[in-house]
């Protein structure tokens, strides 16, 4: 697979010397990824709170896409076949505030609806939601829905350009207690060999391998 791990095993611990903090702080994920971007890495595109971006997924273009510092945001990613192809990946990062998620499902819209002539609208996209989640007042390690608003914005937009529906993975994050060096992104990443293989990772550098089968 022709992706770059850009997963720790170990969190680092925070440290009394300056240079060890700044080095731990380069090799969280999102760090690493915007050091390629200002080393002149042109394969990356990174979307920053409340944006939105698209881009065509191509072997010698871009490969990645990404947002970061999700602390009570919603991260929606969609993930559609062109007719060559090859993905489009819609990557957006909006605060869950109720008006916040309505310009959330529109910047999401407006992408699709800019792409849509180069969409193959009869497969259905993969949709990724990288959401906060609350502890459950039973289980208070079980992480819970605060609201479903964003997914059924999401759902109902979808719904206009994909008729087939859509193959949809909801990931919850904990926005207390995070460590040092905690990683806040939503990293996607594909292979440049085949470019159906992708690797998802959400908040907290949990990491999801999946195949588009486009």
């Amino acid at each position: 697979m022709s992706i770059t791990n850009l997963t720790r095993k170990v969190l680092p611990q925070f440290s009394s010397k300056a240079a060890d903090n700044l080095a731990a702080m380069n090799k969280m994920p999102e760090f690493r990824l915007q050091n390629a971007i200002n080393a002149g890495d042109k394969s990356i595109v990174h979307v920053g709170m409340n944006e939105a971006a698209a881009a065509k997924i191509t072997p010698d273009g871009i490969n990645t896409i990404y947002t970061d510092a999700l602390a009570t945001c919603n991260a929606v990613a969609v993930i559609a076949r062109a007719k060559d192809g090859y993905p489009v990946a819609v990557l957006s990062h909006y605060t869950s505030l109720p008006l916040s998620v309505s310009e959330q499902v529109k910047a999401l819209e407006k992408h699709i609806k800019g792409y849509e002539p180069a969409l193959d609208t009869d497969t259905a996209p993969k949709v990724f939601f990288n959401i906060r989640g609350y502890s459950s007042p039973q289980n208070p390690d079980e992480l819970i829905f605060g609201s479903a608003q964003i997914l059924n914005g999401v759902r109902r937009m979808l719904g206009k350009f994909f008729p087939k529906g859509i193959d949809e993975k909801v990931v919850l994050y904990k926005n207390n207690k995070r460590p040092a060096y905690f990683s806040s992104a939503n990293i996607y990443q594909f292979d440049t060999a085949d470019t159906n293989k992708l690797k998802v990772t959400t908040v907290g550098e949990k990491e999801h391998f999946i195949d588009l089968k486009f």
